[in-house]
């Protein structure tokens, strides 16, 4: 199963970050993988409050000043980046036409598996349909201990919410750049100039979001796993305080009857009147203090009878994850669908299928074969046979 979300790569984030500098006038002196970064008077930005900076390409170089910002998929200062970029521009739009992505057609697996040669491919298109790429900023946290981020793109049909992983990863590798002419003004625009509503773009945005969330599901696992063995531990060391109290409690009882004991013997036979009175006044006290430590062994007995339930749910809640999604940026992307006709080539012997195409995102239905009428896939490739389209099955 093709993940729909694409992680931002490194090497994306250092274009977005390039281009966004540019805009800003600012000059960029490369020295290995590291930035000198030097802003013009007039730039404001939030993320430092002087002209020269430096920007660590890598968060593992070693002995990094607090100074230097450092740009990776997980880092405060892209979060930063990214929401000041996306405060001045945050639509962008894009065309994915046959002629932008230079004839780079995505084949299917039933050819791809096959041992077929594409000899020729014509791509021709219909209509266009329009989609938005949303850059979405994952939190996973708990509130004891852990704290992770994600940053994931994805892409998604405005109209049919359907999920284009294809299209997101020609995006983020290929095509991706925060041009500065995006509309200030995105609601307006997008329905002024591509015809998508606010409400449709806002469905196929939440349809983005929850996308990524089950595209880092792993990591979530991971980081659940984690807090779980954390809370686990947390409730062992509990449990057995509490062992040891019950036992110290019981031991002080112990203690406290004996002591009553031996002032039974002083009451009962005093070597004076004053003995006895005072003998009374410790005894009294005493049985006061055994009473208490004998309510709080059986206060401490039931709780444990129960297991500990209600401490258990404390520190369950308090390991808990949370995960949360903000949607940082997104391109509204109009792409070609239409048919593609395949030449297919092997032994010598060739011939032609057609099949539902779009730009960026590949063939776009289910085919069977012509011949036994199975459904067409990377387990059951495409084959040619004497000039003929069958498939694996076939055989």
């Amino acid at each position: 199963m093709t993940d729909v979300t694409h992680a931002v790569t490194q090497s994306t984030l250092e274009a977005f970050a390039r281009e966004y500098l540019d805009n800003l006038g600012a000059t960029i002196r490369e020295d290995g993988s590291r930035w000198h970064v030097r802003l013009p008077s007039h730039a404001n930005v939030g993320f430092t409050d002087v002209h020269e900076f430096d920007i660590a390409l890598d968060s593992e170089q070693e002995g990094l000043e607090d100074s230097v910002h450092v740009l990776t998929p997980e880092s405060g200062f892209t979060q930063q980046l990214l929401d000041e970029a996306s405060e001045t521009a945050p639509v962008g739009q894009l065309a994915l036409t046959e002629a932008v992505t230079d004839g780079m057609y995505q084949y299917p697996s039933w050819i791809r598996e096959g041992d077929v040669d594409v000899v020729d491919a014509t791509f021709n298109p219909y209509y266009d349909r329009t989609a938005v790429c949303v850059f979405v900023r994952i939190d996973i946290e708990t509130v004891s201990e852990y704290q992770t981020q994600f940053l994931e793109a994805v892409t998604v049909d405005v109209e049919s919410t359907e999920q284009l992983p294809n299209v997101t990863e020609l995006l983020v590798d290929e095509f991706f750049t925060p041009g500065s002419d995006w509309p200030a003004d995105p609601a307006e625009d997008v329905d002024d100039e591509s015809g998508v509503s606010s409400e449709k773009l806002n469905t196929a945005i939440t349809t983005g979001q929850k996308a990524t969330v089950e595209g880092v599901r792993d990591e979530i696992s991971e980081v659940r796993q984690s807090a779980s063995r954390a809370a686990d531990s947390e409730f062992e060391e509990y449990r057995q305080l509490q062992e040891q109290q019950i036992n110290e409690l019981q031991d002080e009882i112990g203690s406290l009857s004996t002591r009553l004991q031996k002032l039974s013997t002083e009451v009962d036979e005093p070597e004076s009147p004053q003995q006895r009175v005072k003998a009374l006044e410790k005894r009294k006290e005493l049985k006061t203090e055994k009473a208490e430590l004998e309510g709080e062994l059986e206060e401490t007995l039931q709780e444990k009878s129960r297991g500990y339930a209600q401490q258990q749910r404390e520190i369950d809640r308090r390991h808990a994850i949370k995960v949360s999604t903000e949607p940082k940026a997104f391109t509204i992307v109009l792409y070609e669908r239409g048919e593609i006709t395949l030449e297919l080539a092997t032994g010598g012997r060739s011939t032609a299928v057609r099949a539902p195409y779009a730009v960026g995102v590949g063939v776009t239905d289910d085919l069977q074969c012509e011949n036994c009428q199975k459904q067409l896939s990377g387990e059951n490739p495409i084959r040619v046979v004497s000039g003929r389209i069958c498939c694996q099955s076939c055989r």
